[in-house]
């Protein structure tokens, strides 16, 4: 027996084999995506006794899946049980298995996996072994719901589809169904790959479709309306063209009604409504009047619907259309919100305020509503618990976490993103708050703040709202006279405060700044411009501030309209405004774009709970979000804004 290494030697010889370790797993990496398993079978070998070395085992199995012995990939689910990679590579093997009809062996994999989406590949083969154990009650109640899906669905789903049809559970009408659900998402090209299941039906085949898609104008001459097919048709070119301008669709709409039966005028009118209303054209409330029934649209449908009658004031089609809302989506906290406001207006203050009860234990955007509509309350953000030692020890000891903190500061983002989040499932809030100070100290705030935001009962807001870099962020703030628990809101919405933050369209930093922008912005403020001073925290800070005062101030002072702009634009957010004024609430509810939306909301929310950190005691979201002048009403000046 070899003699026990002292501790110190041990800790320097795991601190030796570490130092290599970035640089062995990216070849490990590279040698994996390019196909050279042997190098990764070597340099396995020298990964293994780290607290990484399950990655380079899945990239090898991953890269054989379909030819691998079983019993090679049941060691590594055994040996990593409860990882995020055992669980991954579980699924891939399920759908290799599944590819290769191996069902026996897929029944029993199968209740193992612990995540998989719906409607997916996984799924598929799923209600395909459903059908080999002649489990039909299954793949009815799973299976049909898919088949209504405005998109194509993976290869795994067409033989589920195909019985379903042989046995009558799926039927033309169901094929036209799906059919014009293609159509009214715009999507002609997979309408046609779904003709086959109608065994082409008159007056429809690819090239009338095409025809159509490119000039739904001339749907009035090119159509004959006396088949399915050719109504179908018509249906598309009239929603074609209410996408660029409502007015043609209606146009349209006029010349082919008399020869469509009224529920397809309806069907019609209530898509030219959904358009308009998207573009917050007043006149969308009058069209979804003449359109479906509101239980009869879809959930997009019903939310423009609202939103349309928010932005007119119509709080007897707000309650209306909310209450036609299947269970689910009424549940969402926007149209509690929205439903309680509409009691309130009809004078049933009574439910109003049961309802506002409710949300107000939430903290999020309608929960700080409220809370105005209820009236002052006991302050949620007093009365944190802070993990002890033993607590904070026992997380940095979870594998995941390891794992997760080592890709981290390997500059492994993404699987450093899937590890943390992996190992947050079904922790304890005392266990997420230990989880969420053990990332703040290791200055990894984004993972901070989503463990702290999972809380159920116990929180604390100091780490759902951490303020990094406060002196440059106030210091700048404070230069310029903005609300820096404004700022702080945004940057939280924008970066989570990771420094080095880089989206899809390239924006970067804290703030998150789009280089054409940060260039206009260093000009004007006098410094140089480069894409790595962007990423520094100083010069992020100094020119996102600049431009977030310079979109306030050319936007008559409005922060909800300067904090739509800083995400999509001013020109936007000025063209968003109504022709009657609105509530702060109902200008943010009804941005068209949902990420900006979103953004706004968030933003402006994220800004109250920074005022009651920073010791101002603000507590009033309506306050803060005021009252949206009309159009015309704020002297906006754009400038040579980029």
């Amino acid at each position: 027996m070899k003699p026990a290494l002292p501790a110190l030697l041990l800790s320097l010889a795991t601190l030796f084999s570490h130092a290599a370790l970035p640089d062995d797993m990216s070849a490990a990496r590279d040698a994996a995506r390019t196909g050279r398993l042997t190098q990764v079978a070597d340099l396995t070998e020298r990964i293994d006794g780290t607290p990484l070395e399950m990655y380079p085992r899945y990239w090898l199995l991953n890269a054989q899946i379909d030819d691998v012995a079983d019993n090679e990939v049941t060691d590594y689910l055994e040996r990593y049980q409860g990882s995020l990679l055992a669980d991954r590579l579980r699924g891939d093997w399920l759908k290799s298995l599944g590819k290769r009809g191996n069902w026996a062996v897929f029944a029993r994999e199968w209740p193992k996996l612990l995540q998989w989406e719906p409607a997916s590949e996984l799924h598929c083969y799923r209600l395909q072994l459903a059908m080999q154990q002649g489990d039909m009650a299954t793949v009815l109640r799973e299976g049909k719901p898919l088949w209504f899906n405005a998109k194509g669905l993976a290869d795994a789903c067409a033989p589920v589809f195909d019985q379903l049809f042989k046995l009558g559970y799926l039927n033309n009408e169901s094929a036209w169904a799906r059919i014009r659900l293609a159509f009214d998402a715009n999507n002609p090209e997979f309408a046609i790959q779904l003709l086959p299941r109608l065994d082409n039906p008159a007056g429809m085949d690819a090239r009338t479709v095409r025809a159509i898609a490119a000039k739904p104008d001339k749907a009035a001459t090119l159509l004959a309306l006396n088949s399915r097919g050719g109504r179908e048709l018509a249906l598309f070119a009239v929603d074609r063209l209410a996408r660029s301008a409502p007015d043609a669709g209606v146009s349209l709409l006029g010349k082919l009604s008399e020869r469509l039966p009224e529920a397809d005028r309806r069907h019609a009118w209530s898509q030219i409504a959904y358009q308009a209303a998207r573009k917050l054209d007043d006149r969308a409330l009058e069209w979804f009047a003449r359109g479906a029934s509101p239980a009869q649209l879809d959930s997009e449908g019903r939310e423009w619907y609202v939103r349309s009658a928010l932005r007119q004031g119509d709080w007897a089609s707000v309650a209306l259309v909310i209450d036609a809302m299947p269970a689910e989506q009424q549940r969402d906290p926007a149209w509690r919100y929205w439903r309680a406001r509409a009691y309130q207006q009809a004078g049933n203050s009574v439910e109003a305020n049961r309802r506002y009860a409710e949300l107000m234990a939430e903290h999020h955007f309608y929960g700080l509503l409220a809370r105005d509509e209820i009236g002052p309350v006991v302050d949620v953000t007093v009365g944190r618990y802070k993990p002890n030692a033993e607590e904070l020890q026992a997380i940095r000891k979870l594998p995941g976490v390891q794992r997760a903190l080592l890709l981290n500061d390997m500059d492994w983002r993404l699987d450093a993103l899937r590890e943390w989040n992996w190992t947050m499932r079904g922790l304890s809030d005392r266990q997420l708050l230990a989880a969420a100070e053990v990332a703040r100290q290791a200055q990894w705030y984004d993972r901070a703040i989503y463990s702290a935001e999972r809380t159920r009962e116990i929180h604390d807001f100091s780490l759902r709202f951490l303020a990094p870099y406060r002196d440059v962020t106030q210091s700048y703030a404070r230069e310029l006279e903005l609300d820096d628990a404004w700022v702080y809101g945004l940057i939280r919405q924008e970066s989570r405060f990771v420094t080095v933050a880089r989206s899809h369209v390239g924006a970067q930093g804290l703030m998150q700044l789009m280089p054409a922008t940060a260039r206009w912005v260093a000009k004007k403020v006098g410094v140089s411009y480069s894409p790595v001073a962007v990423n520094e925290i100083g010069t992020n800070v100094q020119l996102g501030t600049f431009y977030l005062k310079h979109v306030l101030e050319s936007l008559g002072n409005q922060p909800v309209l300067a904090t739509a702009a800083y995400n999509a634009g001013p020109g936007r957010a000025r063209v968003w405004r109504a022709n009657r004024a609105l509530e702060g609430a109902i200008y943010a509810e009804s941005i068209p774009f949902s990420e900006t939306r979103d953004y706004v909301k968030k933003v402006m929310s994220n800004a109250i709970y920074y005022s009651q950190a920073f010791g101002r005691g603000e507590t009033s979201l309506k306050k803060r979000l005021g009252v949206i002048p009309p159009k015309g009403g704020v002297d906006v000046s754009l400038g040579d804004t980029p």
